[in-house]
């Protein structure tokens, strides 16, 4: 398998979602707060938080394990940064460095195989398998819990009829799902 430019376009796109994410998020909580609405703020946020800690701690573990895998001793600053919510932006940062350098200025062809024990392609695709999989749950972990707060806030106001906004929530969770699973099979196509 193979590292290639589509799977680093990927990647950059991956993060860019990812970042879009988080200002929508803020920016509904922040409306509701301003509406008057503190529950509704509060909920959104503590969704948030959930689905971030979890994230945070599974991405540490899975730190932890690499560094082990590899012979190193775990670095106080990956904890550090994985409390103050930042371990995602760090395999994000790792999986961008060595994915441009395996996609854009990697040659597979080297003199010396001792040199190379790990391939650098495999590495890569590891790195952003692991985003793709805390995505994942951050996905379910904080989006369907979104998801019934919605339909809630659809039916208190009266908005629709309880058919009408539970088929409107499925819609829009097929939708999700089905343009996750576009993404999601463009870069294993782009992987294979």
């Amino acid at each position: 398998m193979k590292y290639t430019k589509s799977n680093f376009m990927m990647s950059v796109l991956g993060i860019i979602i990812y970042i879009t994410d988080l200002i929508v998020d803020i920016w509904v909580s922040v409306r509701f707060f301003h509406e008057g609405q503190y529950v509704f703020g509060v909920l959104m946020v503590c969704f948030m938080l959930f689905g971030t800690l979890v994230v945070q701690c599974f991405s540490y573990s899975w730190f932890k394990a690499d560094l082990k895998k590899a012979g190193l001793e775990s670095q106080h600053c990956f904890l550090l940064l994985h409390c103050l919510q930042g371990g995602i932006f760090t395999r994000y940062w790792f999986a961008l460095k060595n994915g441009y350098h395996v996609a854009f200025k990697y040659s597979s062809k080297t003199g010396n195989f001792l040199e190379e024990k790990i391939d650098p392609h495999k590495e890569v695709i590891d790195r952003v398998t692991d985003l793709s999989m805390l995505r994942l749950f951050e996905t379910y972990l904080e989006g369907c819990p979104q998801l019934v707060l919605q339909l809630y806030i659809c039916l208190e106001h009266g908005q629709g009829n309880i058919s009408q906004c539970i088929l409107w929530a499925f819609k829009n969770q097929t939708q999700f799902c089905a343009s996750r699973r576009k993404t999601e099979t463009q870069e294993t196509k782009a992987l294979v």
